[in-house]
């Protein structure tokens, strides 16, 4: 799911009745508005980044500036929980292949 449905869903979510804490939907609500404060007007898709993840990753672990080298990578890395996932677990097999 790309991060626009995944905002779409947990919008859905927030204003469901449920007997959550009041304070918790409170919390993602937050969170979900600072989403949409950082949305900016070009932006890469969940397909998009993973086709250039292993890159970025590589850079990453080289110490390459990848945020400065691929700054639309980086903010939706920023933006999306599983993206960023993804990249963490490949960040993790090219360190453990590194040792």
């Amino acid at each position: 799911m790309d991060w626009i449905g995944s905002i779409t869903q947990k919008i859905r979510n927030l204003f469901k009745p449920t007997t959550q804490n009041p304070q918790f939907q409170k919390i993602m609500l937050t969170k979900l508005m600072h989403m949409v404060d950082q949305t900016q007007e070009e932006e890469d898709s969940c397909d998009d980044v993973l086709q250039l993840l292993d890159e970025y990753a590589e850079m990453v672990s080289h110490g390459e500036d990848a945020e400065k080298m691929m700054p639309l990578i980086k903010h939706h890395l920023d933006m999306c929980p599983d993206c960023r996932e993804e990249v963490e677990a490949l960040l993790s097999v090219i360190q453990s292949q590194q040792i």
